[in-house]
């Protein structure tokens, strides 16, 4: 399985608490989404704390069996966000890659969707996962004709 790190940038000014909502937010709108599994990105505890993982503020992990077609979609969905909420961007990671998104920024859409592509057409496994499956059984929604599964 793949995986993709959203961070929300809401600027130095705002606080956790404004972080958090606009998290919030986007964690929705990617669960309606419905074609990955979102997660918040846990962090480990400090070294030497009884506390258990926690959770990075104003970041959230998509994994799934991602797609360049998949990827577009996801980036509609990042843009549409965007222009109503009050985030100025949205950083993206992906094994070693990363960029981010503004309102309207065709050109980090696209070379989101070209880093993944090159991925996933480069071969082998992804890092961890199972089988690159997004937990429900199927391919991420896309139907592949050619290989008699739609």
């Amino acid at each position: 399985m793949y995986e993709l790190v959203l961070r929300v940038d809401a600027g130095d000014e705002a606080s956790a608490e404004q972080v958090e909502r606009q998290v919030t937010s986007l964690y929705k709108d990617l669960r309606t989404f419905g074609r990955y599994s979102v997660a918040r990105k846990e962090t480990p505890a400090p070294e030497g704390s009884m506390a258990s993982a926690g959770y990075e503020i104003g970041a959230l992990v998509v994994s799934g069996a991602l797609s360049a077609a998949g990827l577009k979609a996801l980036s509609n969905v990042l843009v549409a966000y965007l222009q109503r909420s009050r985030a100025r961007a949205v950083k993206w990671e992906f094994e070693g890659n990363s960029g981010e998104f503004r309102a309207l920024s065709a050109k980090d859409q696209s070379r989101l969707v070209d880093v993944v592509a090159a991925r996933i057409a480069a071969g082998g496994e992804p890092a961890a996962g199972d089988d690159a499956n997004n937990g429900d059984g199927g391919d991420g929604g896309a139907p592949d004709r050619t290989a008699g599964r739609d």
